[in-house]
């Protein structure tokens, strides 16, 4: 069992969901900008609705500007302020160098609000950032112990994402694995995750259910 408070391991985990679904949705914001502008104009609206979110659009450029800072809890904006948060109250068991690219991706977003509207190569510009964060993660952190949180964190935020928007269970089922051998790591009391239904809904329930009713409780 790794020990570590209840509330730290809880805000660890939702740093790598959050860093996690600020890339995923990064990757597929630009794939999507590409398509209206060349294939077809609807693809934003069709990615978002997977989402359960309504997007609405005109022009390529206000599809860029809604997804980045006009979707209040599913904008980029938003999911990278969660992650700064979630870095902020960890920030004794993370090093400055993680906490400061965190932080620095959290005020590039906020200056571009003052000053819109972004390019698409804005944005491109922070998938590398994003891409810099989870390269630093194991050889920026002194204390191993709070990189299984962060993983967890981020295999179930990537497993839901998987699911949800590409319905893909072989996805899913490829990082379960993974999943499974990181819960053994924090708690021995650890309740395997098995995937085997054909409905979404309780897949993902399962899934984002897994941490609070195995980890938490069994720790």
């Amino acid at each position: 069992m790794i020990l570590i408070s209840p509330q730290t391991a809880e805000n660890l985990y939702w740093m790598g969901r959050y860093i996690q679904r600020a890339e995923t949705m990064t990757r597929l914001v630009i794939q999507s900008f590409d398509k209206i502008l060349d294939i077809d104009p609807d693809e934003g609206t069709r990615l978002y609705a997977k989402m359960g979110v309504e997007l609405i659009y005109k022009t390529p450029q206000e599809f860029l500007q809604k997804s980045i800072f006009g979707l209040e809890y599913a904008s980029l904006i938003y999911t990278i302020d969660n992650a700064r948060e979630n870095a902020i109250v960890t920030r004794s068991h993370l090093p400055n160098r993680m906490f400061s690219r965190i932080n620095a991706l959290y005020l590039k977003y906020q200056n571009a609000k003052e000053t819109l509207p972004v390019s698409i190569f804005w944005l491109e510009s922070t998938l590398q950032e994003l891409d810099a964060i989870w390269g630093n993660l194991e050889l920026s952190l002194v204390e191993a112990k709070e990189i299984p949180f962060i993983e967890f964190g981020r295999i179930t935020e990537r497993m839901d994402l998987n699911i949800r928007l590409y319905n893909s269970m072989e996805a899913a089922l490829f990082d379960l694995e993974k999943l499974n051998l990181l819960g053994f790591k924090l708690t021995p009391h650890y309740k395997k995750l098995s995937l085997s239904s054909s409905n979404i809904e309780k897949t993902l329930k399962k899934i984002n259910g897994l941490y609070y009713g195995t980890v938490i409780t069994a720790s």
